[in-house]
């Protein structure tokens, strides 16, 4: 691919994710980044997809393809030895800071190669087009393969997500991460807005 096909590319990408209504940014990190090897990452990030999309729609993800809208970028780091994932979510829930508190709390106790709270970075978004540049910033180095299409989502509406915001949806968000985690996750979202 030449460069003026890859800025072509990166170009469209941007235009697509100004497009979409999302409102929660991330990074997911590995306790080592340079050993996990790219395919191990993915297949542990769908399955951590997974069960996000079952927390928050039980068998609705499955059945009806009920998912949490997601666009996720894969980076390499500097050193293009560190790979982790930076990703653009719509929050599923009223309220976007307890979206933030159950994504990194689900992902910190999901799997042991999965980094600690401190490690993990999901804010509300303040500035869309500083995310939007951040997430395809590495475009240049990996091109496209930097857009992991098939772990991103958005085929859901916020008005679809609204419909599973009841009871069922709060049993299944206390099963999944302990009172403990969930605390821990809302005193490192604090802290990460503190130095937003």
């Amino acid at each position: 691919m030449t460069q003026t096909q890859n800025q072509q590319e990166c170009a469209a990408l941007i235009t697509h994710l100004m497009a979409q209504p999302w409102n929660v940014f991330g990074t997911l990190k590995f306790i080592n980044g340079r050993t996990i090897g790219q395919f191990a990452a993915q297949k542990l990030l769908r399955r951590y997809w997974n069960k996000i999309d079952y927390v928050f729609f039980g068998k609705a993800a499955e059945r009806q393809r009920v998912r949490v809208p997601r666009w996720c970028f894969a980076h390499e780091g500097n050193d293009s030895e560190n790979y982790h994932v930076h990703f653009a979510l719509l929050s599923p829930t009223a309220s976007i800071p307890c979206t933030c508190t159950i994504l990194n709390a689900v992902w910190t106790q999901f799997h042991p190669q999965t980094a600690p709270l401190d490690k993990n970075w999901i804010t509300p978004v303040e500035d869309r087009n500083a995310v939007t540049v951040y997430l395809t910033r590495e475009f240049w180095r990996m091109g496209s393969a930097t857009w992991l299409d098939d772990i991103s989502w958005d085929q859901t509406t916020a008005q679809t997500m609204a419909q599973y915001q009841h009871a069922q949806q709060t049993q299944r968000i206390t099963r999944a991460a302990s009172p403990n985690w969930l605390r821990q996750a809302e005193q490192a979202l604090v802290l990460q807005q503190a130095f937003s």
